[in-house]
């Protein structure tokens, strides 16, 4: 990593009383000793942690916080050197380890007497869960290394299930090469590969949605996610979201934080060697900045060492204050900052937790264990340190997420975490019984979850409404070639809905009466699909005048109301109703007859036309899109013979 200038790291106060995060205590504390040179932490999905040394050792640290003997896996042999910026660099555990046992290393190795970067996969030993298969290694990916700094390192996958492998410029000082900007190499890039299937004829496979997969340009490297970084060493994915945080090191003077959406398409241009942070690079004035994303955050140091080491976005229900920040240290700086992001954004003042002089050391690499609590570790320190808010006053967090299970039923699922309990709580009452992280039900009502910690302290979480809803795209009522009443609608999404009751008034009646009843289409009280209905009534012939609406039945017995639709029996030639007259936002238009489409226009008073559609149906809705007064509305065919003119009334 390129080392750069001295940063001033402003010390904070402590308010004993404040619930303010710029109050927030953070310690690092020791958690597990007697690794030899840390360089990255990970977990497997249980109660583990992994740390690897940069020698190429991996060691198992129990859920109890106490070190195996016996490494994990161990590649000494392997590694090229375990000084400057070579060595063992990250690890990463595929997101279905469970039933796979794969996991990936990083590191750097002497292969054909060139330096080279080497991603390679193992797959955990059958007769051991503690200790990995030396003989499954399945090289990924390799990469000569042009110079021994700005290897990247840093392994991850997203939420889409895809590997992510961060590569740097490859080394030496301001990209001498152009590796950055150059599409055609593999350096200066995070690449996305899929590795489900992986093979020693096949170890990856491009996935289709990279964004340069389908680009005919020779050479280009289509295994290329983002380009235009520098050095990329530790980046993250945060749990929640699936946004990426890449945190670049710098080369003389800005240290940077950049930012992707979870639904990004990728191909982004992060700028490097055009710029450095926002900074014009190469020119050092008057860059061309067109197409580059710019960082969300930056700190400067000019000219002075400074490396920034990228965390992870806090996920833990052991701290309200701390959830949602990201925090992120520098390896020569030592300080550990947090900000909260707010739509791809920095959200409010930084926040200084801990300074330089508080530091264990030169950090190198935070972890995240499975319930979100992170970790940190330092170079020349055997110790792996957890990070806790140590104020008296801390809150956990209550975060509920939900899983439709059909027929009407969910899963409710709370944040894990040691020392917490919990209780479910129905329409503000709690339930009996409802005392784990995960509760089900297909009960209508607002569910929330109560979490305490060890120190008392409860929070509640937001509410999760189970009842009922409905998209009702159209309703339409229409006189068939049959001399019967055809109704249709259309349903765009439905939830524990059980039917449709058809009503009818006919003539001058005040009262509707149940005709049929439409049982729902969504499988199991749920639909997030386009759902068709019809309904054919054929008893109401002898009535002049029709009026229908829809009554939409819940699961709960409970109901709400269609809007009304009216047919007018009497044949009447090239004539058209209109109603409400005067009107508000919309009118309802019935023809008397319709056998082709026909146009309606409106127009003011002055034959300014403001609206022009096509009708092929008897009974439609029109939204009226302009202001006070009086209008003509107009139908016609679609020549614009034949017009039959009303006056509309606007209020």
């Amino acid at each position: 990593m390129k080392i750069i200038i001295q940063l001033l790291i402003v010390s904070i106060s402590i308010s004993f009383f404040s619930q303010k995060i710029c109050a927030q205590k953070l310690a690092a504390i020791p958690y597990v000793s007697g690794i030899n040179s840390p360089i990255d932490l990970k977990n497997c999905g249980d109660d583990r942690l992994f740390v690897a040394d940069r020698a190429g050792r991996i060691r198992v640290i129990n859920g109890d916080g106490t070190l195996r003997p016996v490494p994990f896996l161990n590649i000494t042999t392997k590694i090229s050197s375990n000084n400057s910026e070579e060595g063992f660099l990250g690890i990463a555990f595929s997101p279905d380890y469970k039933t796979s046992g794969k996991f990936y290393v990083d590191y750097t190795s002497i292969i054909a007497g060139k330096l080279t970067s080497v991603i390679e996969e193992y797959k955990v030993s059958a007769a051991d869960s503690n200790v990995a298969d030396p003989a499954s290694a399945l090289k990924i990916i390799t990469q000569v290394q042009p110079f021994s700094n700005h290897n990247g390192g840093n392994l991850m996958f997203g939420k889409d299930g895809f590997l992510y492998i961060n590569f740097g410029d490859g080394g030496s000082g301001g990209d001498p090469f152009g590796n950055g900007q150059n599409k055609k190499t593999l350096l200066g890039k995070i690449l996305r590969v899929d590795v489900s299937n992986s093979s020693a004829s096949q170890p990856y496979v491009v996935p289709s949605s990279n964004p340069f997969y389908s680009d005919t340009t020779s050479g280009i490297k289509k295994e290329i996610w983002i380009y235009g970084v520098r050095n990329p060493f530790r980046c993250s994915v945060d749990r929640l979201t699936g946004d990426l945080l890449i945190a670049d090191v710098g080369q003389n003077k800005v240290e940077e934080i950049d930012f992707q959406n979870a639904n990004d398409a990728g191909g982004k241009n992060y700028g490097w060697n055009i710029v450095e942070g926002d900074s014009c690079y190469n020119p050092a004035s008057g860059c061309n900045k067109k197409g580059i994303t710019m960082p969300i955050y930056e700190y400067f140091h000019n000219g002075g060492s400074a490396a920034i080491i990228g965390g992870y976005v806090y996920r833990s229900a052991q701290s309200k204050s701390l959830w949602g920040q990201y925090l992120f240290t520098d390896e020569v700086l030592k300080f550990l900052d947090a900000f909260h992001l707010e739509n791809g954004m920095v959200s409010g003042s930084v926040n200084h937790l801990i300074t330089a002089a508080q530091a264990k050391g030169n950090p190198v690499s935070f972890g995240e264990d499975k319930y979100g609590d992170q970790y940190i570790i330092f170079y020349g320190n055997g110790t792996v340190y957890k990070l806790q808010d140590t104020s008296y006053l801390r809150r956990p967090k209550a975060y509920v997420t939900s899983n439709n299970l059909g027929a009407g039923s969910f899963l409710l699922q709370a944040l894990e975490g040691k020392n917490l309990t919990y209780q479910w709580l129905k329409d503000n009452m709690p339930v009996p019984g409802a005392v784990s992280s995960m509760y089900t039900t297909s009960v209508l009502g607002s569910y929330t979850l109560e979490v305490t910690n060890s120190l008392g302290f409860k929070d509640t979480s937001d509410a999760f409404l189970l009842g009922t809803s409905i998209d009702l795209i159209s309703f339409a009522a229409q006189k068939n070639s049959g001399s019967t009443i055809v109704l249709n609608w259309q349903t765009g999404s439905e939830l524990n809905i059980s039917g449709f009751t058809i009503q009818r008034r006919k003539n001058n009646e005040t009262v509707f009466s149940d005709i049929g009843f439409v049982s729902s289409k969504a499988m199991n009280g749920f639909s997030n699909t386009m759902l068709s209905y019809n309904f054919i009534d054929s008893s109401a012939l002898n009535y002049s005048k029709l009026f229908y609406r829809l009554q939409i039945l819940h699961a709960d017995s409970s109901f709400n109301y269609s809007d009304t639709r009216y047919l007018n029996i009497e044949v009447q030639t090239n004539g058209f109703l209109l109603f409400p007259n005067p009107a508000s936002h919309i009118i309802n238009i019935y023809l008397n007859q319709v056998t082709d489409p026909v146009f309606v226009k409106l127009y003011d008073l002055t034959g300014k036309e403001f609206l022009s559609q096509i009708l092929d149906q008897q009974n439609c809705i029109l939204k009226l899109p302009f202001s006070k007064g009086i209008y003509i509305i107009q139908i016609s065919d679609l020549k614009g013979k034949n017009p039959v003119r009303k006056k509309l009334l606007v209020d």
